[in-house]
């Protein structure tokens, strides 16, 4: 990465004036091919680490990057998968792995007290050697970034069931904020592993699945649970806990995810340590770029917070966020077509 990419993002978390957004744009040409030896199941794509190595080159070979975008990987093994560290089952499919499937570790609260970060776990030991892999084996042309290790009532649902936690809210609020309280730790401990492999390894900051580049402790926050819960719960069991993780980094964003969240936007801005807000409008939503939007956008920008949303494919599209919000802290994903679109985009922004 340019020293005037690793200046703009400086530019970035520091919530300063920058002369145009963040543009993270990516071009696919998929000119590789995979070879003979790919994985033939969905286990086998996700648990064998050596075809998940060939197969993290081979992609990045298929990409080409433009404005503020990086080549990373960010040691993808499902959502939330700190919940598998700690007891939870998974299972692989051929697009994400998924938790807590039919069967709970957390099925009766007596159990609390085995509740702990299990490093003798398979996930565990996938997650931290993929990431020790891919710091390893780097020759310098990519980011190693910090797996997917979830919220904390997500983390929770997947333990306990979303239905059995969402009575536990009223019935045993107490062992659900001591459950969370065991979580936030056990994920502070993970996160300060994974990253002390990435900056052992002698690389300079790093990303994850949300796709800024930070040179110092960040993460993405989230609580996708949240779209079901009142604000009252939110400020009872969700906000200890993003203060705690938003404390513990440098920077932090936070994932909102679809119109049900927007009612915690307010607490949410009201955390200072917590830069911006990412938001996912949902299926069946309106896209990012339409104006239905642009009043919530226009708010966190106003309360200082950055603005971070994926989901453009068109250049109008881009443009027409561009020119309508403020540049300072705008992050913008962007899949476009061809190499001469992305080139198009550059000039016009």
């Amino acid at each position: 990465m340019s020293n005037k990419t690793i200046d703009r993002y400086k530019t970035f978390w520091a919530h300063e004036d920058t002369d145009k957004p963040m543009l993270n744009i990516i071009v696919e040409d998929k000119k590789a091919i995979w070879e003979d030896n790919a994985p033939k199941t969905p286990r086998d794509r996700w648990e064998n680490l050596e075809a998940r190595y060939t197969w993290s080159r081979m992609a990045m070979k298929n990409t080409k990057i433009f404005g503020d975008a990086v080549y990373s990987d960010w040691v993808n093994f499902g959502p939330g998968c700190l919940s598998a560290m700690m007891g939870s089952n998974y299972v692989p499919d051929e697009n994400t792995i998924w938790f807590g499937r039919d069967e709970f570790f957390l099925t009766d609260w007596s159990k609390l007290e085995n509740l702990r970060l299990q490093k003798d776990s398979p996930m565990y030991k996938m997650v931290t050697e993929m990431t020790r892999m891919l710091t390893e084996r780097n020759d310098g042309s990519y980011y190693t970034g910090v797996s997917d290790l979830g919220g904390n009532l997500d983390i929770l649902a997947s333990l306990r069931s979303t239905w059995t936690l969402l009575t536990d809210l009223h019935d045993d609020p107490e062992m659900v904020l001591k459950a969370v309280e065991i979580i936030d730790e056990a994920w502070m401990e993970c996160y300060s592993t994974l990253r002390a492999i990435i900056n052992n390894s002698g690389q300079s900051g790093h990303t994850t699945w949300l796709g800024p580049w930070c040179g110092t402790a960040y993460y993405p926050l989230q609580c996708d649970f949240a779209a079901m819960i009142s604000p009252e719960d939110f400020a009872r069991f969700v906000m200890p806990s993003l203060r705690r993780a938003s404390d513990f980094l440098d920077h932090s964003i936070f994932h909102l995810d679809g119109p049900e969240q927007i009612v915690h936007l307010d607490q949410l801005l009201s955390v200072e340590r917590i830069d911006g807000i990412q938001w996912v409008p949902g299926d069946g939503k309106p896209p990012v770029f339409d104006k239905t939007w642009f009043p919530m956008y226009e708010k966190i920008q106003a309360a200082g917070k950055c603005l971070v949303l994926h989901g453009f494919n068109h250049i109008e599209d881009i443009l027409f966020v561009t020119k309508n919000l403020s540049p300072k802290g705008l992050w913008l994903y962007i899949w476009l077509g061809s190499e001469a679109e992305a080139e198009e985009l550059l000039k016009k922004i």
